[in-house]
């Protein structure tokens, strides 16, 4: 129910800037923004000592699944190929077919 009424908001006020459809939107981007969080079991620096984890790694994965959902394709095909075989060696689930 929250979207739709966001959606409508969003929707209405497009129908404003536009005065209902009269001036025309011509040459125009839409930037979208999204956010997230991230959380571990511990502490941060627990995560880091006592658990030797990186946690740069863990978002980066994250990031990756979240960019390849909205872009529609594998997560390799947003990765360099510089750094493709470093990601492989923290996230190998990450390339399974």
């Amino acid at each position: 129910m929250p979207s739709k009424v966001e959606r409508n908001a969003a929707m209405d006020l497009l129908d404003a800037l536009s005065r209902s459809g009269t001036l025309p939107l011509e040459d125009v981007h839409l930037h979208v923004v999204l956010t997230a969080t991230h959380c571990f079991d511990k502490t941060l620096m627990s995560t880091v000592v006592q658990d030797n984890v990186n946690p740069i790694e863990c978002v980066e994965r994250s990031a990756l699944i979240m960019a390849s959902v909205i872009h529609g394709c594998p997560p390799a095909g947003l990765l360099k190929a510089s750094q493709e075989e470093r990601v492989r060696e923290h996230a190998p689930m990450l390339f399974i077919q």
